[in-house]
C-alpha cells in the first residue's frame, strides 16, 4: 500500500498514505511510547497529518502527526458498565522512513 503512496507523491500522496498507515497493526506503530497511562490505545481512534515530507533516491523521510485515543480502564462499582472504561485524548510526532525500491517502512527514534 505504500507503494501506491510514493506513486501518487505530487497529487494524492496525503490520501493514499493514510489509507496505507490505517493498514498497520497497532503492535508495528510506536505510540505506546507517548501515553501518559495505561498504554492501550483504541485502534479506531488514530488520525494522522503529514506535517512534512521529502524524498531522495533512496527513501521518502516524513514527519506525521498522530492523534490516538488512550483507553483507560476504570471501576464499575456503580455497576454503570459506561464508568468501566473512558478515553484520553494523546498526540505524537512520529519520524519515518518509505525504502523507495520496496515500500518497506522504518520508524526512526
Amino acid at each position: 500500500m505504500f507503494k501506491k503512496a510514493l506513486e501518487h507523491w505530487d497529487d494524492d500522496f496525503s490520501q493514499y498514505f493514510k489509507r496505507a498507515f490505517s493498514t498497520l497493526n497497532l503492535d508495528d506503530l510506536p505510540l505506546s511510547q507517548h501515553c501518559s497511562h495505561s498504554g492501550v490505545i483504541d485502534k479506531d481512534n488514530i488520525e494522522i497529518t503529514i506535517l512534512s515530507k521529502s524524498m531522495n533516491k533512496q527513501v521518502a523521510s516524513l514527519t506525521i502527526g498522530v492523534f490516538f485515543c488512550e483507553i483507560l480502564s476504570g471501576c464499575a462499582c456503580s455497576d454503570d458498565p459506561s464508568q468501566a472504561m473512558s478515553h484520553e485524548n494523546a498526540y505524537a510526532e512520529l519520524h519515518m522512513t518509505i525504502e523507495r525500491a520496496d515500500a518497506r517502512i522504518k520508524f526512526l527514534d
